[in-house]
């Protein structure tokens, strides 16, 4: 017989392991972040977009110049709505695109009329060959320039040699005045410009051929003037019998040589920023542990260890103590403690009991269990983040239009810049305005006028304003990718670092999301078993949590359930409860909004005194009305996370004000809020409502505004359906982990496991990364700003700027900005970010405050 009683104050102290469950298959969505507006779908049915998104691998882009000029290019194509193309790790565009009107054919072609290699891309998260060979083309990259500089060098090094000691030494002259050494040094210095540095000579070709300019103009030209200068002396020499002035063979290869140093450096530092997110899919151990059931007996099995690419859906793998989980999957027998810090931060190891999911990469810290496979190889957790973070990187952060903008003008610029250099020092020289002492000897003014030009154009550098902005982006998303936090796109990276308002739902994010019922009223003893099997008739499809958790505790008290022969729909009214038709009987379940909508009958005195006593304590009171009547209540308790109070103390810290909206009642909302530190609160509010309030926060002016209104930027973090329109209204959506597969397709973060701290992480490196960002462009306009003023000779001969010490500085800007870039692998690594109260810990730490459920 089921036990019968009036009033209880059971808990039921059972472990809830489905937060932790959403909290592994969160990650798994695969939407694609754009710049857009977010949209949200709540159906599980095909978009109603007919657009597409490729991505295209471009191949031949050195500097910012060239990522604008293939965007250009991509959207004026036919048929593409939107483009956004990286430089780094190696050169990707993201293009959207109307299938009816064009496809990636005609995109591949467009780039290839620009002069650019263009093909399909092959993420490194791509299974198999296709994915290794993607991880290893940064690697592949560099070591093409390695090769091309060893081979720079070998020919460069005797001609410096030839003009330093050789020719003191033997100088032999093969006709007129014309010495053999320069011979040598045409023949070595021909395969140096036209056969290493062919690379740049075409780049600029192709440059040119379609109206624009890029680094490697500037090189082309630089170099090819010195050559051809050094050529014509020979020439000279031959028909008129002396040469008019020394060959600069040395410069025009010692110009490459230099610059291929600083492309191998830049390279293979560039292929680092990315380290840190590809690391991920090397945890994926290369064997399994597969079990074959002996003659269909459930616990006898034969062992056999296969490749983790032979794993199927719903094989049966066992994970030993210290291995790697192969896949995820569903255990299935055994308790599992895994380590999952590697992708969610979390120190401590994680308990997943039978039917809880596990996910491949993570390590079992415990004994042997039993997993049944579900999700491998491209649709796997550990593939989707790597996804995700590949597409964040190339959605491009507002402040990157500034770049683009500098770099489009940039080599046109220079060139003038260097033209007029070059004319100011022939002028200077013919009106005898300089001293002859200054003019090398066997040089002639217009020559020494001429080295001015070349070191302008090789010394400008429009590759570090190019890189000060993806590099930082791909360390930054990578970084924080590792760390648990998943950044969908740089400009919501770049709203989080301008953050003035952080509002929480309560629910699931202020508190742990695993409700109970702590006590349970009826106002007559003998309608008990009646009122508690009805509940569980209405809720029993329900997933909400509090719902959850009044099903369950109901099912407990009574286990049989009222026979149905006529039950309506279940009418879902958000943030207030449920109502539905029974046998005839209306039942309603929720809050006092929706007794009140529905204009029960008042509360009986002995429902309100227990509503009056729990919402005191900060229990969330739920009402069940039998046609119209209330005949029970039941109080529900959450408890807040042990790092709430800290994360919103640390976000006040940082000049962030935080803000909660809930749904429950003012007595509780209030409870909660001051359990955390929160001073201002909105309460009994509808999802519409939160919208509302959301827009109404972004109204007002921001605490940054001065002078001029600066709008206030609001993030939301939330986790349940009920939250994803106030989260697509916020300039930045944060999403928990464990929350519902809708809020986290509205969110720009997702927040892979329930650590409020996590939040304040967030915007650490979204604030360390556009700090490092605006580093970068004020050492790259700087660098350009000092430097050019002295390879023009404004302080000749005081500092003196020739054209290979003007190569060298060139190299140096580019590599020191991606240089500055990888720094934020430390400024941005667990041990550099806070950490909240009870940060990593279980369950078991999660009891200290006692609150509410809306």
């Amino acid at each position: 017989m089921p036990r019968r009683f009036h009033e209880t104050n059971d808990r039921d102290q059972d472990d809830d392991d489905d937060d932790e469950a959403r909290l592994m298959t969160a990650p798994t969505s695969t939407t694609t972040p754009t710049p857009q507006r977010r949209e949200i779908h709540t159906t599980g049915g095909a978009s109603s977009t007919s657009t597409r998104e490729v991505k295209l691998a471009i191949e031949g882009m050195t500097c910012g110049a060239c990522t604008s000029g293939v965007e250009r290019a991509l959207r004026d194509a036919a048929g593409v709505t939107s483009a956004s193309v990286s430089l780094v790790p190696e050169g990707v565009a993201l293009v959207t695109f109307d299938p009816q009107r064009t496809g990636p054919r005609d995109l591949i072609d467009a780039i290839e009329d620009i002069g650019f290699g263009a093909a399909i891309h092959r993420s490194v998260s791509g299974e198999g060959e296709t994915g290794a060979r993607a991880r290893s083309a940064p690697k592949r990259e560099a070591e093409q320039y390695r090769e091309e500089l060893k081979l720079s060098v070998a020919l460069t090094a005797p001609i410096v040699l030839i003009n330093l000691i050789v020719v003191r030494i033997w100088n032999p002259k093969v006709m007129n005045d014309l010495s053999f050494w320069v011979l040598v040094k045409l023949a070595l210095a021909t395969r140096v410009q036209f056969g290493v540095g062919m690379r740049f000579h075409r780049g600029a070709y192709m440059a040119l051929k379609r109206g624009a300019s890029n680094m490697d103009v500037l090189i082309s030209l630089g170099t090819n003037v010195a050559y051809t200068v050094s050529v014509f002396s020979i020439l000279h020499c031959i028909f008129f019998g002396s040469m008019f002035a020394k060959d600069y063979f040395d410069t025009s290869s010692m110009l490459i040589t230099f610059i291929l140093i600083g492309k191998y450096l830049e390279t293979t530092a560039r292929g680092k920023t990315s380290e840190a997110i590809t690391k991920l899919l090397d945890l994926t151990p290369r064997h399994a542990l597969m079990l074959t059931p002996i003659n269909g007996q459930p616990d006898e099995y034969t062992e056999k260890t296969i490749a983790t690419e032979l794993i199927h859906i719903g094989d049966l793998l066992k994970v030993l103590p210290g291995a790697r989980v192969p896949a995820d999957g569903v255990v299935v027998k055994g308790e599992a403690h895994v380590d999952e810090s590697m992708v969610t931060g979390e120190t401590m190891p994680v308990t997943r009991k039978v039917n809880a999911r596990v996910m491949g990469g993570t390590i079992n810290e415990g004994s042997s269990f039993i997993m049944r496979a579900d999700k491998i190889g491209g649709d796997s957790t550990l593939y989707q983040i790597v996804q995700l973070v590949e597409n964040a990187q190339l959605v491009k952060a507002p402040i990157q239009a500034f770049a683009d903008r500098v770099s489009s003008i940039f080599v046109p610029v220079v060139i003038v810049l260097a033209t007029v250099t070059f004319l100011s020092w022939v002028i200077a020289g013919l009106t005898n305005s300089i001293p002859d002492a200054w003019v090398p000897a066997n040089e002639s003014k217009g020559l020494f006028a001429m080295m001015f030009g070349i070191s302008v154009l090789v010394t400008a550098c429009p590759c570090a304003l190019g890189l000060a902005t993806p590099t930082a982006i791909m360390v930054g998303t990578s970084v924080a990718a590792t760390n648990g936090i998943l950044i969908k796109g740089a400009d919501a990276l770049e709203r989080a670092g301008n953050l003035d308002v952080v509002v929480f739902d309560k629910t699931g994010t202020l508190t742990t999301g695993s409700p109970t019922v702590v006590a349970f009223k009826s106002t007559q003893p003998a309608l008990l078993e009646r009122v508690i099997s009805l509940t569980v008739l209405v809720e029993k499809e329900s997933e909400h949590p509090i719902a959850k958790a009044v099903r369950d505790y109901a099912r407990r008290q009574s286990p049989a359930e009222i026979p149905a022969s006529s039950r309506g729909e279940v009418e879902n009214i958000p943030g207030q409860g449920v109502r539905c038709v029974v046998n005839g009987t209306v039942i309603a379940l929720g809050n006092a909004r929706l007794m009140t909508a529905l204009a029960v009958a008042s509360k009986s005195t002995v429902i309100s005194e227990f509503q009056t006593l729990h919402e005191d304590k900060g229990n969330t009171v739920i009402f069940v009305s039998i046609d119209g009547i209330i005949e029970g209540a039941f109080a529900v308790s959450d408890e807040l996370k042990p790092d709430a109070a800290t994360a919103v103390a640390a976000l006040k810290e940082r000049g962030i004000e935080s803000i909660m909206v809930t749904g429950d009642n003012w007595k509780t909302a209030r409870s909660v809020a001051a359990a955390c530190g929160i001073t201002r609160v909105h309460a009994e509010a509808s999802p519409e409502e939160k919208a509302k309030i959301i827009k109404d926060l972004q109204s007002q002016a921001s605490p940054r505004s001065v002078n001029t209104f600066i709008q206030t930027v609001v993030a939301m973090i939330g986790d349940g359906i009920n939250d994803a329109p106030s989260l697509a209204s916020a300039d930045v959506a944060m999403a928990i982990g464990a929350g519902t597969d809708i809020a986290i397709e509205a969110a720009d973060f997702v927040l892979m496991h329930a650590d409020l701290y996590t939040v304040v992480n967030a915007v650490d490196i979204s604030r360390k990364t556009f700090r490092q960002i605006r580093q970068n462009y004020i050492w790259a306009l700087g660098y350009n700003s000092v430097t050019i003023p002295l390879a023009a000779g404004v302080f000749y001969p005081s500092i003196q700027v020739p054209p290979w010490l003007a190569s060298i500085l060139m190299a140096f800007s580019s590599i020191s900005v991606v240089l500055a870039s990888l720094s934020l692998t430390k400024k941005c690594s667990s041990a550099n970010l806070g950490r909240g109260v009870g940060h990593g810990s279980t369950h078991a730490s999660m009891t200290r405050v006692k609150v509410i459920h809306n």
